[in-house]
């Protein structure tokens, strides 16, 4: 039956697994490499901002419970764990302060992709050059299922899963390149992997009524399946060898009513999808950044201080608009997906950064009472762009109490692919963070120069010794 299998013609799932397995390092275009080494500096420096929480000291205490080899970084701490248990750990510390790379139609890649090849590539060998390209690929993978798996506006705003659908899978390519898997094999953990289904179920009951405390603390273990089936494919266990090919339907898997699988494969190597990620430049969730960009821009260029403004108007996509108008927070997690919130610590000159979310400022009388002058309103025409197009502009108007008014648009917020960060914003965002969980300078200097010469190191370990302060 499996002799027959293998002659049939290349489906697919093949065709992309294949790609995965034979790209190496050399085939990467020199921008790609570049963008590459900047993510992983940003997920760092997001690493380190997770570390300082209540969450990340509960989560390494349970893995320290639980046991096992003492072999892989925790980022921005001294403990070392299993490389199965730090995978889980910094995949949550990277994504808690929601400082995180994304892109728009996806979510989050990186806070899932660089923990698992940095642990893996500890505990079983890998180079600075292995480790970019792993991570690369993972990320082509994710872009590409998630590209074939788009769904009608219907299905987006009902049954879709809309946050990481497919990322499963690209824990699953990057641990696959890591692990030295060949087409076939590559073929076997899309499989296995794919019938799985770890990622969360969108639940609008979360947003409308403010995302709860224990939203991303289990969100490690996204990482397991994709490791799990790419180590049992290297030992010869067969999997669906076609879950991706056109016919399956493996958008139904994610809530889609379409599916179109020639995105796997269309173009394969042409473009990588990963220069399509955008940065943030803010600690909360990437839809209030245009708000933040166009509230930033108003302070600055009108002097507006607190106390003069009588309200503000923000006006956004249906999507955001529904969901992000939550007043006086109680947590770090629910804050980052309130506007009235994060528009009061712009509006106060609060530097952004984990530190936004400090008990003192949550509960801060003057910081609750300005959050009710912020109102958010639906704006048609971004609600009619943002589907297919997936772009999220702000428009915000702040009234004065001398009945001046003043009105800013923001169609792409800083770090975004079309208003791109400087490599000096990205060097200051990780010395921030480091500087935030009390790394020394001389180290971070070293820190620096290592995520920009990651290429170079022979063994991954060099890096990761350097994550911690």
């Amino acid at each position: 039956m499996r002799k027959k299998e293998r002659e049939r013609p290349m489906n697919e799932t093949r065709l992309l697994s294949d790609f995965i397995a034979q790209t190496n390092f050399d085939d990467l275009p020199e921008t790609v490499i570049e963008n590459a080494k900047d993510r992983i500096g940003d997920i760092i420096a997001c690493g380190f901002a997770g570390r300082k929480t209540i969450e990340g000291d509960i989560l390494i205490d349970m893995m320290k419970e639980i046991g096992g080899r003492a072999e892989a970084t925790v980022i921005g701490d001294k403990t070392r764990l299993s490389f199965m248990q730090a995978a889980q750990v910094n995949r949550v510390l990277t994504n808690m302060a929601d400082y995180d790379d994304d892109l728009h139609h996806i979510c989050h890649m990186t806070t899932v992709l660089v923990p698992v090849a940095l642990a893996i590539g500890e505990r079983f060998g890998a180079s600075g050059k292995d480790i970019l390209n792993a991570y690369v690929l993972g990320c082509e993978a994710v872009i590409r299922i998630r590209n074939a798996v788009e769904p009608s506006a219907e299905s987006f705003y009902s049954t879709f899963e809309r946050v990481d659908a497919g990322l499963h899978l690209g824990v699953t390519a990057t641990a696959g390149r890591l692990f030295g898997l060949n087409g076939m094999q590559m073929a076997d953990a899309f499989g296995l992997t794919g019938l799985m289904r770890p990622t969360r179920v969108t639940r609008p009951d979360w947003a409308r009524n403010g995302m709860p405390r224990w939203m991303k603390v289990t969100n490690g273990d996204i990482t397991i399946p994709g490791i799990h089936s790419a180590m049992l494919a290297k030992r010869g266990f067969p999997g669906d060898r076609a879950i991706l090919d056109q016919g399956r339907n493996f958008g139904s898997c994610v809530g889609s009513d379409r599916y179109d699988a020639s995105h796997l494969t269309n173009g394969l190597g042409e473009g990588y999808g990963i220069l399509d990620i955008g940065f943030k430049y803010y600690s909360a969730c990437r839809y209030t950044s245009s708000t933040l960009d166009a509230v930033a821009a108003l302070v600055a260029e009108h002097a507006i201080t607190p106390e003069d403004v009588e309200y503000v108007v923000v006006n956004l996509q249906k999507l955001v608009s529904d969901n992000f108008a939550i007043y006086e927070p109680e947590h770090r997690i629910r804050a980052q997906f309130s506007i009235p919130y994060v528009v009061t610590m712009v509006m106060m000159g609060e530097p952004t950064g984990p530190n936004w979310y400090r008990d003192e400022l949550l509960q801060d009388p003057k910081v609750k009472a300005f959050q009710h002058k912020v109102r958010l309103a639906e704006d048609p025409v971004a609600t009619e762009h943002f589907f297919p197009g997936y772009k999220a502009p702000s428009t915000v108007e702040v009234v004065m109490r001398n009945g001046f008014r003043y009105t800013k648009t923001v169609e792409y917020p800083k770090g975004e692919p079309q208003n791109p960060f400087t490599k000096q914003d990205h060097i200051e965002k990780l010395t921030n963070m480091a500087l935030w969980i009390g790394m020394k300078e001389e180290r971070i200097k070293q820190l620096i120069s290592s995520v920009y010469s990651l290429e170079e190191i022979r063994d991954i370990s060099q890096f990761t010794e350097r994550l911690v302060p």
